[in-house]
């Protein structure tokens, strides 16, 4: 069953990165809380929340380019990137690292995958010399502010899947091997999380040593992870649900149901509400792709 529409605000598009200090919503300005479903112009992917300036950040996987949403704004373009490959714009995750820059990851399909950003002064760029052959999904910043990648190669039709320390110099330094589809991952404080989608399993181990997995919870087919409510975590499903994973036990809940394909998630935890980039893959019939807001009560 699809989710009821609402009306699209969409701004004009900007060429680049809006380089002017967004601020905070007025003070007037009204909290949307949701339930709520704003049609986009894209495919909405990787979502981040930007507490500081009340923004939502929104990878669209269709144009190659960053949206944002804000209260009482809408939904407008925040970046256009560079070097988008004929047939292959697809985009995954997108942090905010310590000093403004938005980075976000290109899947590629084993011949275009790269790691994208954009500076605070609203300049793009790829990072250079990184494998075109790895398929990259995740993203995370952790508390000191390293970069870390999730990616996997397709070898033989068999894949080898990885989660690296990238820089925008351009290393990228394995620190976890021996996955299959890494989508999601979360640095939390001194935990890494990752969710290997055809493992069907969510991960976990110590930052200082990364590769020291031990397995949290068993889900089919977890995509991108986000913090929740409560310290849980947040993954999405291919049923149209969002699924809540406690940290302590593992254990799993719905935490809401009834959309098409749940991908990127995040959470205001000042405004108890949920987005989360609902993908619609019938294309038999015209597809529809929704930011939704969700309120968590």
């Amino acid at each position: 069953m699809k989710p009821l529409s609402s009306a699209l605000l969409f701004c004009a598009l900007l060429c680049a990165c809006d380089d002017s200090d967004p601020g905070s919503p007025d003070s007037g300005t009204q909290v949307e809380r949701g339930p709520r479903a704003i049609p986009l112009e894209g495919d909405p992917n990787g979502l981040f929340w930007d507490a500081t300036t009340q923004t939502l950040y929104i990878a669209d996987d269709q144009n190659h380019r960053l949206l944002k949403y804000r209260d009482g704004e809408g939904v407008s373009v925040a970046a256009t990137l560079p070097d988008a490959p004929a047939n292959s714009p697809n985009l995954g995750e997108v942090v905010r690292l310590q000093d403004g820059t938005l980075v976000t990851v290109r899947f590629g399909f084993g011949n275009a995958g790269a790691v994208l950003f954009v500076r605070p002064d609203g300049t793009p760029g790829t990072v250079p010399g990184l494998p075109v052959n790895r398929r990259r999904i995740g993203l995370t910043v952790t508390k000191d502010g390293r970069l870390l990648d999730s990616y996997f190669v397709r070898n033989n039709n068999v894949n080898v899947g990885s989660v690296a320390h990238v820089t925008l110099e351009g290393t990228e330094t394995e620190l976890v091997g021996a996955l299959q589809k890494p989508v999601g991952v979360l640095a939390v404080e001194d935990t890494l999380y990752i969710a290997d989608q055809i493992a069907g399993k969510v991960y976990r181990s110590p930052l200082s040593n990364p590769s020291s997995l031990t397995t949290l919870a068993t889900i089919a087919e977890p995509d991108l992870l986000a913090l929740g409510p409560g310290g849980s975590l947040l993954t999405g499903t291919r049923q149209g649900s969002v699924l809540r994973i406690s940290t302590t036990d593992g254990s799993t809940s719905a935490l809401a149901t009834g959309f098409q394909q749940v991908r990127g998630l995040a959470y205001d935890a000042v405004n108890r509400r949920l987005f989360a980039a609902d993908h619609d893959d019938d294309e038999t019939n015209g597809t529809t792709h929704f930011l939704q807001i969700i309120p968590v009560d």
